[in-house]
C-alpha cells in the first residue's frame, strides 16, 4: 500500500503538465512568442492589403477564417490541418513555402507556432490582439 501511495503522485505529474495554462499564461505566450514572429515575418504580406480571400493575420477575426478551398488557416488544436503550418514548415503541402524571403522561419519558430495552435491558438481580444508589420534584424 505504501508503494502505491508513493507512485500515485508520480503518475499525476505528467497528467498535470497536459492541462493548458491559465488565460494569463496563454496571453503572455502569445504576446512574447507568437505575435513577434507573425509581425516580423508574416504581416508584411498578410496584413489585409490584399483583397479577400487572402489570409489577413492582423487580427483574430481575420486570422481565424477559411481559405477559398474551405480549409482553416488556423484550426485551434490541430496544427496538421492548419494551412498556416503547412505554409511555413519545410516539406509542407503548401505550394510555396512562407515567408517568401531570403530568411525563412527557424525550426524553433515553426515548432512554437505548431505548439501554439496545438494548445488552442489563444489570441487575445482588443488592442493586445491587433498585429502590425514590423521589421526584424533577420528580415529587414
Amino acid at each position: 500500500m505504501r508503494r502505491l501511495l508513493f507512485i500515485l503522485p508520480l503518475l499525476l505529474i505528467p497528467a498535470c503538465s497536459l492541462v493548458p495554462g491559465t488565460d494569463a499564461e496563454r496571453e503572455h505566450y502569445f504576446l512574447t512568442e507568437v505575435k513577434p514572429v507573425l509581425q516580423q515575418h508574416c504581416l508584411a504580406c498578410h496584413n489585409g492589403a490584399l483583397p479577400p480571400p487572402s489570409l489577413n493575420l492582423s487580427s483574430k477575426a481575420t486570422a481565424f477564417t477559411r481559405s477559398p478551398g474551405g480549409r482553416e488557416y488556423i484550426l485551434p488544436g490541430d496544427p496538421c490541418c492548419s494551412l498556416l503550418v503547412s505554409a511555413i514548415q519545410r516539406g509542407g503541402t503548401h505550394p510555396k513555402m512562407m515567408p517568401r524571403k531570403d530568411v525563412s522561419l527557424t525550426e524553433d519558430q515553426i515548432g512554437m507556432l505548431r505548439e501554439w495552435i496545438e494548445d488552442g491558438a489563444y489570441w487575445p481580444e482588443g488592442e493586445k490582439g491587433l498585429l502590425k508589420p514590423q521589421k526584424s534584424r533577420e528580415n529587414p
